[in-house]
């Protein structure tokens, strides 16, 4: 018989809902509580003695003294996360910290990937966001000490676990199953963040780490970067008053090296020239991609991470404790690259193609379409804040009622830290070039590049630049109060009522000059002085056919660059064509840095109002115990999306391939309102077999919330039109704020089997039924603005392609323009540039997408096996498991018709190796995840399987001192992103791996 003061009990679990005290429902079986009295209980899982022993020993005989083992580290960290696995209701995991101030990962996110059903996304070679059962990170609910967390990525939900520092984390829970007392968003989990509370630790604990971090992806940032953090606890007054503070300070330095394509062009076969430069010409039916623009790249970060945590509590009375918190964290992020790119018209000119019916080139060239050769260098920075205040009150008002009252504000905020934005470009061009050939049979696609004359700092000229700006900020205001019931000792009753108000900002600023193509004299002087030789030899080696890359292209400065454009767009004699065509924008005025206008932006409110009540009820069915929870929550939500779209004047046809939309300074308001309810139920049931096997299922009805790039209200248009091959390619978004909530109908079944203190095999089956998942549609050919005329929409480009033939190239067309219609309205030849005339020619068109709830319902399900093992003689053990999710929310690669499919459907791996036994700690981890689908409407993208090997080891010098050495990524894995085929590149790069020296002193 196994006896736990947490077995199969009947409870109100404080760390789904903030406003209960933790315990308040706890009470033995009987059959454990006459064990006890008889002096011949079953020894809990931390002390030495076995249960089988106990058992076999006669009531009557001597007891010996049970001696007591003290478990610590990585062993400590797995037998609490076995008794919250085991003792909970529905299926829960959770990692425990192994000492304070000590998790077992340096970042959350890659500590929850080694639960089952976990992945993660991952950025800078760091854990970001997460996937559980399938379900990225927008459905699923992040919560701290179970308050609803805002997030600062303006357009989605999914939170950034980059952003806490798990030094000041003591467990993280992952609820895959629902309940009617946690709040509603997660239809793949609630993941639970727990800090540490001075009053469960009573007395005076300190723990101090430092660290010295050492990334090998860096090229020019330091070698070594600090990681200092620290927590202090301490309890007065008879441990009636508790005080706790914990900080953290890091600063990283990492780099990254890839390529890209920005986009591919689809087409019928049909559109591949017969031409006799084809080898495997695609049939007229196949679908052939086409390559828009080839870039690669070098990158560094810098950054920064400050997190700070104070908590207050006081129990002036044993019935009565108050808590208040603080929470800060604060990340800054440095950005600077250089890089050189390819453009292609995409013509088809010239290929060596796959077989069908789905054609990718493997070898693409085209010759004299595009004379320039662009390289382009970036600065710019981030800024991410997030503040939390909270208080919570529990009183326990007798032995039978609790109740409890929990408020907190919370803030989370991303902004731009640095004059030229939160994305920044700036590309200067040689026009030399004749003709590019790039080989995408490898895994980084190889570019033969044909010149006139050798790369020459003095053929460099200025030409377009972006600098952009992005807003975010949320608030959640939230107010929970509740408590439960017992009607008898084996049935008690939760109850509670929340109410949430969530406001949302988002905006964005963009300063661009379109002039990318053109090859004139630059207004801007030479930049043969700020430019430095160098080559791609080297850079992508651990890519496959990385080694072959070695382009010559030109390093520099974007700051620099910015002030001598600045500098000489200045001064009075600079009126040629750079200059007019430029915007006189940013708040320099020179368009050469960012609007710091954040504006009226997208705003969104919601606010919802929930209820729920829970029966929780223990039972004993031929002799064996049983576990039953029933809820029923209701929540109403009104939303209100207000937003302000820009309006714009005319479009300039400005450069070969660019035609820009001129945005007005009026705005257009719009305000748009919709509310809905949902009832959601849930029931949980679980039954002990036998001492050591427990079964368990669960069916629940849960919701998650539309994204809030979905809801908006705002237009928006690409401002960069393009006509290519005669075609007209303009695209226009709109937000629907009458958007329902994701619902989705769950079962879970899991059988799981604990033969020994930390050993245990489980297998579990999950089903989700999803209905209004959000999709796209799509409106053609809609005239958004009637007066914006085009000006390939009209008799003069009409004339042209008459006179010229339909197949004629961009350029062509503009300079007969020019020739022959040099005084016509919106034709300036000095400034080269070409203007729509409203009334002469057609407003133009877009192709408008917007959002909808999809009326098809998605069928997710999966099976999860986890075996842990633990050799506890010789200090060895080992974590293995793995999930297989199947569903019918996929996408088929064989249409280009808009679809909708389930981004992060895939399989998942883990294998953690462990070693704890006489001071020495060492952990092994393996990680894998199978190719998945991250997003797309009518053209898909995967990111292709991934693995990774993380490593860490510790020696305890003395009980309080500790060295420690850290490994990520150490077998230096590379990603890769593709479209609908795998040889259709959209990204591949490689960073390095990341190790850590340091110590930790614990008192």
């Amino acid at each position: 018989m196994r006896c736990s003061a947490q077995s199969s009990l009947i409870k109100f679990d404080h760390e789904e809902a903030p406003f209960m005290r933790a315990n308040s429902f706890v009470k033995q079986r009987m059959a454990c509580a006459v064990s006890l009295a008889l002096g011949t209980a079953a020894s809990l899982p931390l002390y030495a003695q076995e249960p089988e022993q106990a058992q076999a020993q006669a009531p009557s005989e001597p007891q010996p003294v049970m001696e007591e083992v003290i478990v610590t580290g990585i062993r400590q960290s797995l037998a609490a996360a076995v008794d919250t696995k085991r003792d909970s209701f529905g299926v829960v995991d959770a990692i425990t910290a192994e000492d304070i101030g000590k998790f077992p990962d340096t970042n959350l996110a890659e500590s929850l990937q080694r639960i089952t059903g976990v992945s993660i996304d991952r950025q800078r070679g760091e854990g970001s966001k997460v996937t559980v059962r399938g379900f990225g990170s927008d459905f699923n609910l992040i919560t701290l000490n179970g308050r609803q967390m805002p997030t600062h990525g303006g357009t989605g939900r999914g939170f950034d676990f980059a952003d806490i520092a798990s030094e000041s984390v003591s467990s993280v829970e992952v609820y895959k199953t629902s309940r009617a007392s946690i709040a509603t968003g997660g239809i793949g989990a609630t993941i639970n963040i727990k800090t540490p509370r001075p009053l469960e630790r009573p007395g005076l604990v300190a723990s101090l780490g430092v660290k010295a971090v050492h990334d090998t992806s860096t090229v020019e940032g330091d070698d070594y970067t600090p990681e200092v953090s620290g927590i202090w606890s301490q309890t007065f007054l008879d441990d009636t008053v508790g005080v706790s503070i914990s900080g953290s300070y890091q600063e990283r330095h990492s780099g990254q090296a890839g390529g890209s394509n920005t986009a591919w062009f689809e087409k019928d076969g049909s559109a591949i020239p017969d031409n006799g430069l084809q080898t495997n010409r695609p049939n007229d039916t196949d679908l052939v991609a086409l390559p828009q623009q080839m870039i690669y790249r070098v990158e560094e970060w810098e950054r920064e991470r400050i997190n700070g945590q104070i908590t207050l509590q006081w129990s002036p009375v044993e019935a009565v404790t108050a808590t208040l918190d603080y929470n800060y964290a604060e990340l800054e992020l440095d950005h600077r690259f250089n890089d050189m790119s390819i453009w292609f018209s995409p013509t088809g000119q010239s290929g060596t193609w796959s077989d069908g019916p789905i054609v990718s080139p493997l070898v693409y060239t085209e010759f004299d379409d595009q004379v320039d050769l662009p390289m382009g260098g970036g600065v710019d920075a981030s800024k991410n804040e997030r503040e939390s205040l909270g208080f919570n009150l529990v009183w326990d008002v007798t032995d039978r009622l609790t109740l409890a009252l929990d408020y907190h504000d919370s803030t989370a905020e991303r902004s731009p830290n640095s004059r030229f934005g939160s994305n920044a470009v700036i590309t200067i061009a040689s026009y030399e070039r004749r003709g590019a050939s790039t080989d995408y049979s490898t895994e980084i696609p190889v570019t033969t590049i044909d010149v006139n004359d050798p790369l020459s700092p003095d053929d460099m000229q200025i030409t377009g630049s972006v600098f952009g700006n992005s807003w975010a900020e949320m608030d959640i205001e939230q107010t929970q109060f509740g408590g439960n019931f017992e009607f008898t000792e084996r049935t008690n009753i939760d109850f509670g009522v929340s109410l949430t108000d969530l406001d949302n900002f988002e905006a964005g600023s963009n300063v661009q000059r379109n002039s990318w193509g053109q090859n004139q004299a630059s207004a801007y002087g030479t930049v043969a002085d700020l430019v430095v030789p160098a080559s791609l030899k080297g850079v992508f080696d651990e890519l496959g056919g990385g080694s072959s890359i070695d382009n010559n292209f030109f390093l520099f400065d974007m700051k620099a660059v910015a002030q001598r454009a600045e500098l000489l767009q200045n001064l009075p004699e600079n009126d040629s064509w750079h200059l007019a065509t430029a915007l006189a924008g940013g708040d320099c005025g020179t368009g050469f840095c960012a609007d710091s206008d954040a504006g009226f932006g997208n705003r969104l409110n919601e606010e919802t109002m929930s209820a729920f009540v829970q029966v929780n009820h223990m039972g004993n069915v031929f002799d064996r115990a049983f576990n039953v929870r029933f809820g029923l929550r209701y929540e109403e939500t009104d939303v209100t999306a207000s937003a302000e779209s820009t309006n714009y004047t005319r479009i300039d046809w400005a450069s070969t391939n660019e035609f820009s939309a001129i945005p007005s300074t009026t705005l257009i308001p719009s305000s748009l309102e919709d509310s809905y309810d949902v009832t959601l139920p849930s029931l949980d049931f679980d039954i002990e077999l036998t001492d050591n096997i427990k079964v368990r299922a669960s069916y629940s009805e849960t919701i998650a919330r539309a994204g809030f790039g979905d809801l908006k209200g705002n237009l928006s248009i690409g401002e960069v039109l393009r006509v290519v091959g005669g075609e007209h390619t303009a695209d226009g978004t709109v937000g629907n704020p009458g958007l329902q909530p994701h619902e989705s109908e769950n079962w879970d079944f899991s059988a799981e089997w604990y033969y020994g203190d930390l050993s245990y095999v489980s297998i579990g089956y999950f089903e989700k039924s999803v209905k209004n998942f959000v999709t796209d549609a799509e409106q053609f050919d809609v005239v958004l603005f009637p007066e914006l005329a085009h000006p390939a929409l009209g008799p003069l480009y009409d004339q042209a392609t008459a006179a010229l033939g339909l197949t004629a190239s961009n350029a062509d067309i503009r300079d007969y323009i020019f020739t022959n219609n040099s005084g016509a309205d919106g034709v300036n030849v000095a400034t080269q540039t070409i203007s729509g005339v409203p009334g002469r020619d057609d407003p133009a068109y877009f192709d408008v997408d917007t959002k909808i709830n999809s009326e098809r319902e998605a069928d997710i399900d999966g099976w999860e096996i986890a075996w842990q093992q633990d050799f506890a003689e010789t200090g060895f053990g080992f974590i293995a498991n793995a999930t297989f999710v199947d569903g019918n929310a996929t996408f088929d690669n064989s249409s280009n018709d808009p679809q909708f499919a389930l981004p992060g459907l895939s399989d998942t791996r883990n294998f953690i190796g462990y070693y704890d036994k006489y001071g020495i700690q060492v952990r092994v981890a393996y990680n894998w995840r199978d190719d998945f689908f991250t997003g797309g409407v009518s053209q898909p993208s995967y990111t292709a399987e991934y693995e990774q090997w993380d490593a860490n080891a510790s020696y305890a010098v003395t009980d309080a001192f500790t060295v420690f050495v850290e490994g990520i990524n150490i077998t230096d894995e590379t990603t890769r992103a593709y479209a609908r085929s795998e040889r259709q590149l959209n990204s591949a790069t490689q960073s390095g791996p990341r190790y850590t020296v340091g110590f930790r002193y614990t008192y």
